[in-house]
């Protein structure tokens, strides 16, 4: 805990602002949420991003605790939030418009019957936006932002 709104993960090299977004945005929204940070230079720096899959998944807790981040370190507006990654995710050489993107679940990763079927941590991937094609569940179009820079 750096003591000014970041922690500094020192294996990764990563710096992440220890809360969230405090709202659900599409993915869209969710880059310009990065872009608006930096142009206000959001907690003294200005060059903050999205993280890609592997980066956001690193700081998953899987010791167990719910929501799966540490608590001690990380504010998390809904104890069953889903994360925007960066990573596009695409599937189709037939339609290369990219509209898939990734996803990690720090609550449940529930099935369409609302069982928890992956667990806290598990990656998923859904549509960037409303009325875009509907992926494993169309109903996390909008997941929270929890932005990261290089330390």
């Amino acid at each position: 805990d750096n003591g000014d709104g970041t922690v500094t993960d020192e294996a990764s090299g990563l710096m992440w602002a220890s809360a969230d977004s405090g709202e659900g945005m599409d993915w869209e929204s969710a880059l310009e949420f990065a872009v608006a940070a930096n142009e206000e230079s959001y907690l003294g720096y200005s060059d903050w991003r999205v993280p890609d899959v592997k980066e956001l998944q690193s700081i998953v807790d899987y010791s167990g605790s719910y929501p799966a981040i540490d608590g001690d370190f990380f504010t998390i507006t809904d104890e069953d939030s889903h994360f925007w990654t960066s990573t596009s995710a695409y599937f189709s050489p037939q339609n290369p418009g990219y509209y898939y993107a990734w996803y990690v679940a720090f609550g449940y990763a529930v099935d369409g019957e609302g069982n928890d079927s992956h667990g806290a941590g598990a990656v998923r991937f859904d549509t960037k936006a409303e009325g875009g094609p509907a992926g494993e569940e169309p109903e996390r179009i909008y997941n929270y932002v929890r932005l990261v820079r290089d330390a």
